[in-house]
């Protein structure tokens, strides 16, 4: 027997008395480099967007965003484009208007993050050229398509960049475009020296090979105000090791120092090997002698064989390297030795902050051996009320974890995105074997794209909630040490520093908190001197 089906019809949409909310609409525009041509662009797209929106009694004018003389290829670099993000974030921006995908990135994977990023808080972009809004269910699949076209454009146009430029250091007629500090460019691209920044080159020199390190160079340049390279705030100790390494102050020419990456998002690296490099020699006027840097680099593979002061180890040459922080202005803090030779010869840390300018960080320094008896003393009391403190903390955890609802609301979205996924393969399937119009497959590929798309959005969010993991294993494992000892620290334990601390705070009072990897805070007041632990969970 048929059913009898009854229509109930949609009732009638109401009309609404009030004015309905008009979007927060903003325009983008960019153009990539700094010509006349494109500097007439990006006047225009600028002056297009804003009479576009005014234009429309729908819409409300929220700006135009315009990032001049800038690539494309990613977003970090584009000043007006993050503040663009921000706006929206912040509920300024309801809808963007931009000229096409390719203006707007050309780097597919940042592209698509951008725009789920918005979609998530209900901002939309429409791309004129391909007459696209994001908000759209079917946008996802043409974007991707779109967005890896361009970036193909981009990684195109950068391999004929690196091969011209790879021609002119193979043939010795690349003319570099910015000169290293000390030397300028005469009108036919020749280095020249500029002799004001040359004394001061031929002074960090002079003071390497008289004995003093790059840090200390770094910070006497600093005080006697001297201008630093490229207006930079002040002089720091890699730009000195920078100085004393570069060939170029001996009057050879080092071609291919640094690199960049083949693939997005186009990374500039130092050539450690990884790409050949090419060596002038006598190419330009020296600003100081052969004889001169080759003494320096003796110097330095004595300083790194003999001395171990690698820079790139040095932050992990001793037990606190990098882990004291300022309470203060929270700069880290460095070791340093006093009374050096004495029966009484001390190792203290001192903020770095407090070293540059004792004015703006008053923290005082503080022993190494009062850093190691409040760990001491910390690690004892932990020791000794283990069940007042880890043991609640563990379980209370675990309870929180084990009752939260939204476990349930992510089992229901695992399984969600599984049968969308078995429904995309079963689609898939049948366009292979012909049975389905390739038209109605895009579009029913692109609204199952969306929708697990929105299930990993949603589960995202929901496991954000329930990250307590990681502190319950480091809990348990702090809790397994403890049980591991034979009783009371008697001396510090370096390895158990190691393993149970993260960083250390040190307030100005010098109260030393250690910050374990499970999250707890545990504070010794006035360095471990009559102190009594207290722990705050984070």
């Amino acid at each position: 027997m048929a059913k009898k089906v009854t229509v109930i019809k949609a009732a009638k949409a109401q009309k609404h008395t009030q004015e309905e909310r008009r979007l927060k609409v903003c325009g983008y525009a960019r153009v990539s480099t700094g010509s006349q041509a494109q500097a007439t662009s990006y006047t225009a797209q600028v002056e297009y967007y804003t009479e576009k929106i005014e234009s429309n009694p729908l819409w409300e004018f929220a700006g135009v965003y315009a990032d001049e003389g800038i690539s494309g290829t990613n977003v970090k670099h584009r000043d007006e484009f993050q503040m663009m993000i921000s706006d929206c974030e912040d509920g300024n921006i309801d809808l963007i208007l931009t000229k096409s995908i390719t203006r707007f990135a050309r780097n597919t994977v940042e592209c698509i993050q951008t725009i789920r990023k918005l979609k998530e808080i209900g901002v939309g972009i429409y791309f004129e050229k391909e007459n696209i809004n994001t908000l759209s269910e079917k946008s996802e699949l043409f974007i991707t398509i779109l967005a890896s076209v361009a970036q193909g454009e981009s990684e195109n146009i950068s391999s004929n960049n690196r091969w011209a430029i790879q021609k002119r250091f193979q043939d010795g007629t690349y003319i570099i475009s910015t000169p290293a500090y000390g030397y300028g460019k005469d009108e036919d691209g020749n280095l020249v020296i500029i002799e004001s920044e040359a004394e001061t080159v031929r002074w960090i020199y002079e003071s390497y090979l008289n004995g003093m390190g790059v840090y200390v160079i770094a910070k006497a340049l600093n005080q006697k105000g001297i201008p630093t390279i490229r207006g930079a705030e002040k002089w720091q100790d890699g730009v000195i090791q920078d100085i004393l390494k570069n060939p170029i102050y001996e009057g050879d020419m080092l071609q291919q120092r640094t690199y960049t990456e083949t693939r997005f998002p186009f990374v500039r690296r130092v050539n450690n090997g990884q790409r050949n490099q090419y060596l002038i020699k006598d190419s330009h006027p020296p600003i100081v002698t052969h004889e001169e840097a080759e003494a320096v680099r003796n110097l330095m593979a004595y300083r790194v064989d003999v001395l171990h002061m690698n820079k790139s180890d040095y932050t992990k040459r001793y037990l606190f390297s990098g882990r004291i922080i300022c309470g203060e202005c929270g700069r880290t803090f460095r070791r340093q030795k006093i009374y050096i030779g004495k029966p009484y010869e001390k190792i203290i840390w001192t903020c770095s902050g407090h070293v540059e300018d004792k004015e703006r960080c008053c923290l005082k320094a503080i022993r190494e051996d009062v850093l190691h008896r409040a760990f001491t003393d910390m690690w004892n009391k932990l020791y000794t009320n283990q069940g007042t403190i880890l043991e609640p903390l563990l379980k209370e955890l675990t309870e929180l974890v084990a009752a939260r609802q939204d476990s349930e609301e992510i089992r229901q979205l695992d399984k969600e995105i599984k049968d969308i996924s078995g429904q995309s393969q079963i689609l898939n399937q049948v366009m292979r074997k012909g049975y389905m119009d390739s038209a109605l497959f895009m579009e029913s590929s692109s609204k199952l794209g969306w929708q697990l798309t929105e299930c990993r959005r949603k589960k995202t969010l929901l496991t954000r909630k329930l990250r307590r993991t990681k502190e319950i294993v480091r809990t348990e494992q702090l809790i397994q040490l403890i049980a591991e000892q034979d009783g009371l620290m008697e001396e510090f334990d370096e390895q158990l520093f190691k393993m149970t601390a993260e960083k250390i705070v040190v307030s100005k009072e010098h109260d030393i908190t250690f910050c374990l990897y499970n999250g707890l805070k545990l504070t010794e007041r006035g360095g471990g001197q009559d102190a009594v632990a207290h722990a705050n969970r984070l």
